[in-house]
């Protein structure tokens, strides 16, 4: 979904997919710090996302904000479902992935059980 939406806005040869591992990284996306802030803050319950929304409507206005609650409530569900029922990659999906799952270290997730 990231890839494929990436591709459509002509974003992706900006992008630093380390962002998705590492919180520090810069991921190239506008704002992305903050985002990634408050997406780690909503899926861990911390004290600081009241304070990560304010910052993002001060910055960046109310859609965003509600906008990027909906993208972690959507990748949240997503995920849950796929580990619940114990989704496993299809083959197309695992070959076209497997050098980016490898280089930010996916293979180590438990989920990565699902897919032998």
């Amino acid at each position: 979904m990231l890839r494929e939406s990436s591709q459509q806005t002509g974003a992706l040869d900006n992008l630093n997919l380390q962002g998705t591992v590492n919180p520090e990284a810069d991921t190239g996306v506008p704002h992305g710090n903050l985002l990634t802030a408050f997406a780690e803050a909503a899926v861990q319950q911390t004290d600081a996302l009241p304070g990560l929304g304010e910052q993002i409507v001060a910055e960046l206005g109310v859609q965003e904000l509600v906008d990027a609650a909906g993208v972690v409530a959507n990748f949240q569900r997503m995920v849950r479902i796929a580990d619940g029922c114990g989704i496993p990659l299809d083959e197309f999906t695992k070959d076209a992935t497997d050098d980016c799952r490898e280089e930010l270290g996916l293979h180590e997730y438990a989920s990565a059980a699902n897919t032998a």
